[in-house]
């Protein structure tokens, strides 16, 4: 004769883990106005030894220097949108500061960004780009440094 057990009672689910919040960023140890002359350092001396890679590294500095005038700007107004990443403060931007330098600070983010990333079917950025990005960079930073005074 064939004994039937019981089927054998499932334990409840467990509550989904929620994801701990992200910390702030450290502050920079470097301002972007350093950031900005790291980078023109490099875009000024150009060598054989640095040649492939110092397009990549001045987009890097540059659009460091970007983000830290944004974090900056954001910590001495709303220091919460300090934790959120730079694509969303920088849709907050058009709303505290004037939508030129939103749009300004979104755009040069962007193409940096698009540099930064090694792409083997892409050439690296010109010098003539890396100079028009750095003169944004530096309009943007001057725009939303703090007012003293």
């Amino acid at each position: 004769m064939t004994t039937i057990h019981p089927p054998t009672p499932v334990p409840p689910a467990r509550p989904p883990l929620l994801p701990a919040a992200l910390p702030p960023p450290p502050p920079s140890t470097s301002t972007p106005e350093e950031l900005l002359a790291g980078a023109d350092r490099l875009l000024g001396t150009a060598t054989a030894s640095t040649t492939g890679v110092w397009p990549r590294a001045v987009a890097l500095l540059l659009r460091h220097a970007l983000e830290e005038a944004l974090r900056r700007y954001w910590q001495a107004r709303k220091p919460p949108l300090t934790r959120c990443p730079p694509h969303a403060q920088a849709l907050c931007l058009e709303s505290y500061a004037d939508p030129d330098t939103a749009r300004r600070w979104s755009a040069t983010w962007a193409g940096l960004s698009r540099a930064c990333h090694y792409q083997g079917y892409e050439l690296a950025p010109t010098q003539g780009e890396l100079g028009a990005w750095r003169d944004d960079v530096e309009r943007v930073i001057r725009t939303l440094a703090p007012r003293t005074g």
